[in-house]
């Protein structure tokens, strides 16, 4: 998996392309979280267009950055759910939990 960010308004904005599967595509998604975190930046807005699949570890990335993100005092926003992310977000009635927007834009307003 890989993933491309940048900052506007002070929300990080975080693109991911492939696959969300197993711990080493976890693992440096999350250091970038925890990084961007430590640089004062608590707002996200993930941008899920290019995410082609993603299981319960790619599953907990999201609910970890949502954690992260919320006990730093800021929030995270998704774009472009896939439908296969958004088939097991609704099983998991976890797709009440996430806030979602249209756009990167949308996003960026919705958390400044």
């Amino acid at each position: 998996m890989k993933f491309t960010h940048y900052v506007n308004s002070n929300v990080s904005i975080v693109a991911l392309e492939g696959n969300l599967l197993g711990e080493a595509d976890s693992q440096p998604t999350l250091e970038f979280i925890k990084n961007q975190i430590a640089e004062g930046h608590k707002n996200f807005v993930l941008n899920l267009t290019h995410l082609k699949y993603v299981n319960s570890t790619g599953l907990s990335v999201l609910l970890t950055t949502l954690s992260k993100s919320r006990n730093a005092g800021g929030d995270l926003v998704l774009v472009n759910i896939p439908e296969q992310l958004r088939q097991l977000l609704q099983i998991t009635k976890l797709i009440e939990v996430f806030v979602e927007c249209a756009s990167d834009e949308e996003g960026i307003d919705k958390l400044s």
